[in-house]
């Protein structure tokens, strides 16, 4: 599926008065129409979710975790649906610029669809503390244990839990895809799926940014690398963002993961941006939101299953 604008263009056009003192006189007209349209303008429609609706309950969801020989603080938060009962939850994990904070703050749409959002810093994000370690395990570790975390909420229905991952916190995503079944959704944004075929293609920037976090080695990119640890058999629903003109983060990374979850039983849905950079923004929202409702909210939304060995 993919997402095509065509920029609308204004004109203004004007003429030249047909007496001398007329741009006295137009000047006049129009001041007094000006006066006329705004006593008759009727007020901007205010949108439905405007009104009356409060902004979620936010509460802390920080969280400490071993991964190695190393200690990881990792910043969360929780931002609760007004609905009661057990509700479906999203888990973000923020591997971009920004932190939590800032991510938990932006997820009242979400919220009013009726779901329980949580957001992390992964390892060396916001203010989680690193070092990152270009993703890796750490951040795997951490995304499972939010994981954990949010499937033994009281207010949570462990059966309907969905990740969305954005740059390196999409690598995080895919990984933690690769290997934990509870994700009966998982969003893609951004992220680079194959480290090996990445690393000669990488700009200079990206090399050097790699280097000061990992060596990097076939091995370590291999462990990195979301299409090298796919199972043989999945069947969660992935939706893939990505921008056609994502120079950090090549097209290709995207579709070739795209083909490999197909071939696999996924069930896929691509929503590529023409001018889309590697930074999507809010042009994501639609087609995320949609993407959500038919898979986590729809009462026919198949559930995960347990996948096969890799």
């Amino acid at each position: 599926m993919h997402e095509t604008g065509t920029p609308r263009r204004t004109a203004l056009a004007g003429g030249r008065p047909s007496r001398p003192h007329g741009a006295v006189w137009c000047g006049a007209l129009m001041a007094f129409l000006a006066i006329a349209i705004a006593a008759c303008r009727q007020p901007a429609p205010v949108k439905p979710s405007a009104v009356g609706v409060k902004p979620p309950r936010v509460e802390p969801f920080n969280f400490q975790i071993s991964s190695g020989a190393d200690e990881y603080q990792i910043e969360g938060f929780f931002a609760r649906a007004r609905q009661p009962g057990r509700l479906p939850a999203l888990l973000v994990l923020n591997g971009d610029k920004g932190n939590a904070r800032q991510c938990i703050n932006d997820t009242q749409g979400f919220t009013e669809m009726g779901l329980q959002v949580a957001c992390i810093s992964i390892p060396g994000y916001g203010h989680s503390s690193g070092p990152s370690r270009f993703v890796g395990p750490p951040s795997v570790d951490a995304a499972r244990h939010a994981l954990d975390l949010l499937a033994a909420r009281a207010d949570v229905d462990p059966a309907r839990l969905a990740v969305w991952g954005m740059a390196d916190g999409a690598v995080a995503a895919g990984l933690l895809m690769d290997s934990d079944a509870r994700p009966r959704a998982v969003i893609l944004q951004s992220g680079a799926y194959d480290m090996v075929k990445l690393w000669p293609e990488a700009t200079m920037r990206m090399k050097l940014s790699i280097l000061r976090q990992v060596w990097p080695s076939k091995r370590a990119l291999k462990q990195r690398s979301v299409v090298d640890h796919l199972p043989r058999r999945l069947t969660c629903s992935v939706l893939i963002l990505h921008g056609e003109r994502d120079r950090k983060t090549p097209i290709i990374q995207a579709q070739q993961l795209a083909l490999a979850l197909t071939e696999r039983g996924a069930q896929v849905e691509t929503y590529y941006f023409p001018q889309g950079s590697h930074e999507l923004g809010a042009s994501v929202d639609r087609p995320l939101r949609d993407f959500l409702r038919d898979h986590l909210l729809a009462a026919n939304a198949a559930p995960a299953a347990t996948p096969g060995p890799g």
